[in-house]
């Protein structure tokens, strides 16, 4: 169902409950990383003195803290997930992870199953509220495309993994983006299988792109289902030049995510 398709509010006061119970958990989950940032981070650089190390132990706690936040989300219904294989994504090392993206809390849920994830955000994050863990953890968007594919392909070599969305931004409620071949071509260089997953559930209309805090999903609180799907292989691609390579697999990765219905 779409957003444009939902019946009119009925009930105000249960509307005017869930609009509080989701201004709690965005303020929660603000008051939580001014903590990370003010206390958590130097106590973590107190014990890893190099980057990498640094950046293993802040993804596992960010990981950590995720897991704890999605069941507070949980608990106060705003929201509800279901993963059919998360013993994969908790063990899953030097893959790309390439998902649809519906909504806002994709990647706080993909972060909060993957206990070791490096992640591809945009570069406005760096002037939000976030800015103290993006600038410290994650890959921004707006840097050199060499640089970034270095910096993946080194994440990667490391054992960890990147979150990319190909679409390169939220996916539309009807249809769907193009999709990019970043993720192809950072994958391509490491040699670094990709995990696909696919994000279902219901209408996550408030927590699309430029919808605000205001806007809930008024019948129901979110439901998220997530596939993990069977693993791309670099061997496929051998002997292919670097431009049909990335193409194909770009491919792949589309047709993978949409044959889940």
């Amino acid at each position: 169902m779409s957003a444009e398709n939902l019946p009119p509010i009925k009930n105000y006061p249960a509307w005017l409950w869930r609009v509080a119970r989701k201004i709690f958990v965005v303020a929660f989950f603000g008051t939580g990383t001014i903590i990370i940032g003010a206390i958590v981070f130097p106590i973590l650089r107190l014990f890893n003195h190099s980057k990498n190390s640094f950046k293993k132990a802040g993804h596992k706690f960010i990981s950590l803290a995720l897991d704890l936040y999605i069941h507070l989300m949980s608990w106060v219904r705003i929201s509800t997930y279901k993963i059919d294989d998360l013993k994969t994504l908790r063990h899953i090392k030097g893959c790309v992870i390439v998902a649809n993206h519906p909504s806002l809390l994709d990647v706080i849920y993909i972060l909060a199953f993957v206990r070791d994830a490096d992640c591809i955000v945009k570069a406005g994050l760096k002037k939000s509220l976030v800015s103290v863990i993006v600038n410290n953890l994650y890959i921004t968007n707006n840097i050199d495309f060499e640089i970034m594919q270095k910096d993946c392909v080194e994440s990667l070599h490391n054992g960890g993994n990147i979150i990319i969305f190909p679409e390169g931004t939220r996916t539309p409620r009807v249809g769907s983006n193009q999709y990019k071949k970043g993720a192809a071509r950072i994958a391509l260089a490491a040699g670094a299988n990709v995990q696909p997953l696919h994000i279902g559930g219901n209408d996550k209309y408030g927590l699309g792109k430029g919808e605000s805090l205001l806007c809930v999903n008024h019948q129901e609180r979110y439901k998220y289902d997530f596939n993990v799907l069977p693993q791309i292989q670099m061997s496929k691609y051998k002997g292919l030049s670097e431009s049909i390579a990335a193409k194909r697999l770009t491919d792949d990765i589309r047709a993978t995510i949409e044959s889940v219905q």
